[in-house]
C-alpha cells in the first residue's frame, strides 16, 4: 500500500484526519485524507470502508485493523469501546 506525504499509510492517514469525540460524514473525512497522500480515491473509500468496525462484510478483502464507527446516520467517528455498543463479526 502507499505511503502519504510523512509517510503513513491510508488507514493511518484516515486515524489522524478524525479527531476524537468528532462525528463526521464519510465525505468530510475523505476530503481531509485526500490531500495527505497519493492515492487514487477508490484506494482511499475502500479503506474508510474497511475501517469500520460495524461493517464486517466491508473488511473482507483488507487486513486493516478497524477503528471508525459507522452510526446510524450514516457519519462516522472513532470507535470507543466504553460508548459504542460491542461489536461482533
Amino acid at each position: 500500500m502507499g505511503k502519504g506525504i510523512k509517510g503513513e499509510s491510508c488507514p493511518e492517514a484516515i486515524r489522524k484526519a478524525i479527531l476524537h469525540g468528532e462525528i463526521i460524514s464519510f465525505s468530510e473525512l475523505f476530503s481531509r485524507v485526500r490531500p495527505m497522500g497519493l492515492w487514487k480515491d477508490n484506494r482511499i473509500w475502500q479503506a474508510l470502508m474497511a475501517s469500520v468496525v460495524n461493517l464486517p462484510p466491508a473488511r473482507r478483502w483488507w487486513s486493516i485493523e478497524p477503528f471508525l464507527f459507522l452510526h446510524e446516520d450514516g457519519r462516522v467517528s472513532l470507535y470507543d469501546e466504553r460508548v459504542h455498543p460491542k461489536v461482533v463479526d
